[in-house]
């Protein structure tokens, strides 16, 4: 019962904490519908074409993680692979669907845990560098927003993504921290079954070289300059502008705010609100919230563009 109430209370907590956003603003709402009526359509159809070179960016790095820990894959496949996990990760809260792309690949042969390896280390390396955007803003932000309680957050955040990342590519650091460390934490019960299934084993044969590290994170220096630049796209389609060093790290923020809901429903509005309401930004509630219907456009267009993809090829069809 508990388990299934945490279930749908994540899955609901967007939807509901948008519907109240709605509600406080509910003159806001013509005014919505009016600036989105008269959109600016040229920039908004140029972010929508630049999801393809995100889509065959990201498939490159998922090859080079796949790479180091033994396992060769076309490009187009996982490209194709990515999109369905894009698809299925829009419909479940903090996009844990984009996790089942690791399933395609064992159906293809590929070793579970390693697959389900590569997804984890993909997604780190987004969150590396969302922390990185975030914090590289935060004395801009702080203009707006001060506040200890965000800094400490984010650079925790950061601290916590950084050391796991250490532990991934060091097998020296990573037998440090099983033999000196993790041996005094873990109830000797639990150490015996790990050892039963062999787990250290597995873990021992899984590094990531420097080289695919340093390539891994150009792809996604690249992959996150067209993100940035399709969310920039929907400031002159609705006739507005943001300074970069507000811009950038809101968006960051705002990627963080989307992970605990489904399609960032309602925390992403949240997230806009709080640091766009500023006087300073020059922003009224309509627009921002008419950005936050943009931004949950993109949202749509990966569903919309991932399901003949699904259709061609559901999970379990092999």
């Amino acid at each position: 019962m508990g388990r299934f109430a945490l279930r749908w209370g994540l899955r609901l907590l967007g939807p509901a904490l948008l519907a109240y956003i709605l509600w406080r603003n509910q003159e806001q709402l013509p005014l919505i519908w009016d600036t989105l009526r008269n959109l600016n359509w040229p920039p908004m159809l140029l972010a929508i074409v630049l999801m393809a070179p995100f889509v065959l960016l990201k498939g490159w790095r998922w090859k080079l993680i796949l790479q180091d820990l033994g396992h060769d894959a076309p490009w187009s496949k996982l490209s194709f692979y990515y999109v369905l996990g894009i698809f299925l990760g829009a419909a479940m809260p903090g996009q844990a669907g984009d996790f089942l792309k690791a399933w395609y690949l064992k159906e293809d042969g590929c070793d579970l845990g390693a697959a389900l390896l590569s997804t984890v280390i993909d997604r780190l390396f987004d969150m590396l560098i969302i922390g990185l955007l975030a914090l590289s803003g935060i004395y801009i932000l702080w203009r707006f927003l001060p506040g200890v309680g965000l800094v400490v957050t984010l650079v925790g955040m950061l601290a916590a993504i950084a050391f796991f990342l250490s532990v991934l590519l060091s097998r020296r650091w990573r037998d440090w921290l099983i033999d000196r460390v993790l041996r005094y934490l873990i109830p000797a019960s639990v150490r015996r079954i790990l050892g039963e299934h062999g787990v250290r084993a597995y873990l021992d044969r899984f590094f990531l070289s420097w080289r695919n590290v340093a390539l891994g994170t150009v792809v996604s220096l690249c992959s996150f300059a067209i993100t940035f630049y399709r969310l920039w796209l929907c400031l002159p389609a609705l006739g507005k502008t943001l300074p970069i060093g507000v811009f950038i790290p809101t968006m960051a923020l705002m990627a963080l705010g989307s992970l605990l809901s489904v399609a960032g429903l309602g925390t992403r509005t949240a997230v806009l609100l709080a640091i766009l309401s500023a006087p300073a930004l020059g922003w009224t509630t309509a627009e921002i919230l008419s950005l936050d219907a943009l931004i949950l456009f993109f949202s749509i267009e990966n569903l919309i563009v991932g399901l003949p993809f699904y259709l061609f090829r559901p999970l379990g069809n092999r």
